[in-house]
């Protein structure tokens, strides 16, 4: 986890540089779901909206939606994921990255998400949660 990063309740961080919005999938999200075997991203060029679906992440264990934590256009997507998807296994927060975005509202998307310290507290209580489940069957 990198402490400069922002990130949703849903396990997908932003790294903003220099304007651009780098996305990504987080390490918990990555191992929960097991070895990622395929991942469909929405095409440069199209508009990415905060909540809505940015693409799909099949793994042995699950398909995943996986939605923009942020707003704006899609300026570049990481080619590298159609032929070797498991980079978001081996490295979730470097040669990993899902996208670039353009921000188009980025102060106030940046609000609703976490910062690292936070998302910490909030991976501890799902896997309390999961861990919780298991002892329960």
């Amino acid at each position: 986890m990198h402490k400069q990063f922002h990130y949703a309740r849903d396990d997908l961080w932003v790294n903003v540089e220099r304007g651009q919005a780098k996305v990504g999938m987080s390490d918990y999200l990555q191992k929960t779901s097991g070895d990622v075997a395929f991942i469909e991203l929405t095409k440069a060029g199209s508009t990415a909206e905060r909540g809505k679906t940015l693409g799909t992440m099949e793994s042995a264990k699950a398909t995943v939606e996986l939605l923009s934590p942020i707003s704006g256009r899609i300026e570049e997507t990481n080619d590298a994921l159609v032929s070797r998807p498991e980079l978001v296994n081996s490295d979730p927060y470097g040669e990993g990255w899902l996208v670039t975005i353009s921000p188009s509202n980025l102060e106030d998307d940046l609000q609703a998400l976490l910062s690292a310290d936070d998302y910490y507290q909030l991976m501890l209580e799902k896997l309390k949660r999961e861990h919780e489940k298991l002892g329960s069957r």
